[in-house]
């Protein structure tokens, strides 16, 4: 679909990949300014105040419908997106934030019925050049990749979230650190160390702590990134 097209079209969930990899294509080379503008959507002051703004923006002009739900953000297409920020070198330049990891109701929890399956089975990544220096109308979407786990990655994936929910089950959540995981890490997960969430404590008794995310780490996101796109 071209561009002359798309400025008169709704933005709405697309019912198929050629719907969505046509969207797609329309946003790859833009900037941020630009797709702010024809998703009317007002761009932060700057940089340092539009924490979140990206994901949002990106998620708005591809349609995505799931908004904060436990589930893909194209539920039509069983699909998670996730923008990832890189640099020139197509570097990410931080971990990449999955979903929030539950800390009570889990004592039948499993892989399976987590959050993180359904977001991390089948995601779209989106890069943007967006090194820190950058303003928003120097911020481009540089490419995209679907990925789906290997055998051997989803076993993984299953065996750091089995080590960090042990944890969380008996007790221990705040002995989880960034070390633990070999592709995904449990972090604290919120604007400030105020917010605060109830768990179990070391004897069982109820405690409050900082929420907790999953993430996948850095170097793997990396390794995607080379798989999968390359410097031109």
């Amino acid at each position: 679909m071209g561009s002359e097209n798309k400025k008169n079209t709704k933005i709405t969930p697309p019912q198929n990949f050629d719907e969505l990899i046509a969207n797609l294509n329309f946003i790859v080379g833009k900037s941020l300014t630009e797709l702010a503008e024809f998703a009317k959507i007002p761009v932060p002051i700057d940089t340092l105040h539009g924490k979140g703004f990206t994901g949002e923006l990106i998620e708005k002009c591809l349609g995505a419908s799931a908004a904060n739900q436990s589930i893909p953000d194209f539920p039509e297409l069983g699909l998670e997106l996730k923008s990832i920020p890189v640099d020139d070198n197509l570097c990410p330049l931080e971990s990449t934030f999955l979903c929030y990891a539950p800390l009570t109701g889990i004592r039948h929890y499993s892989f399976e019925s987590s959050p993180l399956y359904s977001k991390i089975t089948r995601v779209l990544f989106v890069l943007i050049r967006a090194s820190r220096e950058l303003d928003f109308s120097q911020r481009v979407v540089l490419g995209y990749f679907f990925y789906t786990p290997s055998e051997d990655e989803l076993n993984t994936v299953r065996n750091d979230f089995n080590e960090l929910y042990e944890l969380v089950k008996t007790g221990n959540v705040e002995k989880i650190n960034a070390r633990i995981g070999q592709i995904i890490q449990m972090r604290p997960k919120g604007a400030s160390g105020k917010v605060l969430t109830e768990c179990i404590g070391p004897n069982g008794e109820i405690i409050r702590t900082r929420p907790r995310g999953f993430y996948m780490r850095r170097a793997f996101t990396q390794k995607l990134i080379q798989q999968n796109l390359s410097v031109e």
